[in-house]
């Protein structure tokens, strides 16, 4: 039975620049009758949780009586949560909100920062500014909500390197900040920089501004122990190296997506359809050999690896027997290292990931 379950929340108050993900506007008729459809879903589950994730779209978004109602669902499965996660956006955070997440036992903010250049910031179209981030962080911090996550992109139009490093110092030297995912900007087709043609950044900045990321978090004590996360304190993300460990998850809500059995499902992203009820999710049983590479794939972006024990478990052969070739290859190239309990990167693969996953390809 899975002990982690991931949650989406479709709506946004507005849509920014660079995003394709799975989400519409926010509409106070549709958050009310989705609301009451995912508390359905909600009662049918008696997992007793030790993640939980409710991501989107945007979640801060509801308004405070329906986030309440959500939350309180949830409650007898994530009231022994190890960690509780909720994503939230900066424009739409109130104290109010902060006060009834942690009164129902979630103990994680995932904070939409993206940049802190104002110019940058309207450039993507959000509608924050620098200044409204440090009253944001005051505010989760004041409701007693510590282990505080932001997000940063790079890439951006316009956006230099030290444009970039003057956000990861600002991030990384904050005292309420304890971990920081980057993401690269993707340009996707059918956001608006798609459709405007918004071109990405060179891959020679893309590579000098990661591997500044590296440089500076580390510096500021910060953990690299997975490709685009950094932890501070011990405070890594537990509920999605369940994702990168490649274990079971539920999922919640249209848009999500879900491993339970070796099923891999996703529920479209069509509203109208999963407030009646009638929406069914996308099933995928994928063969051994598949799964296989995706536990690799996945795996190996976190800085331990893979643990050969619960490789051998999971699919009754040994790791090492199994890609023999790909592994002695990429050994030889100063990419992996292979011990007696685990597979992992050298700083050297880390950084060249698709490279050595491209002969562990079924």
């Amino acid at each position: 039975m899975s002990q982690s379950l991931y949650l989406h929340v479709p709506f946004c108050d507005h849509i920014c620049a660079y995003c394709d993900f799975e989400r519409c506007r926010s509409h106070p008729l549709l958050m009310e009758k989705w609301c009451e459809r995912i508390i359905e879903e909600i009662a049918e589950h008696h997992e007793i949780l030790k993640t939980c994730y409710i991501g989107g779209g945007t979640p801060s978004a509801l308004p405070l009586d329906l986030l309440e109602k959500l939350l309180q669902a949830l409650s007898p499965l994530c009231q022994n949560a190890k960690e509780f996660t909720v994503e939230a956006n900066i424009e739409n955070l109130t104290p109010e909100k902060c006060r009834v997440l942690s009164s129902y036992h979630v103990n994680r903010i995932s904070l939409g920062i993206q940049t802190l250049q104002d110019e940058l910031l309207r450039i993507i179209e959000r509608h924050h500014r620098k200044e409204d981030v440090e009253k944001a962080l005051q505010m989760i911090h004041e409701a007693g909500i510590h282990n505080i996550s932001v997000d940063l992109i790079y890439g951006l139009p316009s956006q230099t390197l030290n444009m970039w490093q003057k956000d990861l110092e600002w991030a990384a030297s904050h005292p309420l900040i304890s971990h920081i995912s980057i993401y690269s900007l993707t340009i996707e087709e059918n956001s608006k920089f798609g459709r405007q043609g918004i071109e990405p950044c060179s891959e020679e900045l893309d590579a000098d501004m990661y591997e500044s990321a590296i440089q500076i978090l580390k510096s500021h004590g910060y953990e690299h122990y997975e490709i685009s996360n950094f932890a501070k304190n011990g405070r890594r993300s537990l509920h999605n190296i369940q994702y990168w460990k490649y274990h079971d998850f539920i999922g919640l809500g249209c848009g999500a997506y879900g491993l339970e059995n070796h099923v891999y499902y996703h529920i479209p992203f069509q509203l109208n359809d999963y407030i009646k009820g009638t929406l069914k999710r996308i099933e995928e049983i994928k063969s051994k050999e598949d799964e296989m590479f995706e536990c690799v794939m996945m795996g190996l972006r976190l800085r331990e690896g893979i643990n050969r024990h619960d490789f051998l478990m999971r699919f009754d052969i040994d790791l090492a027997d199994q890609y023999k070739k790909a592994i002695q290859e990429n050994i030889q190239k100063g990419y992996l290292e292979l011990t007696e309990d685990s597979l992992f990167c050298t700083p050297k693969g880390f950084e060249l990931l698709h490279e050595v996953l491209l002969v562990f390809m079924p």
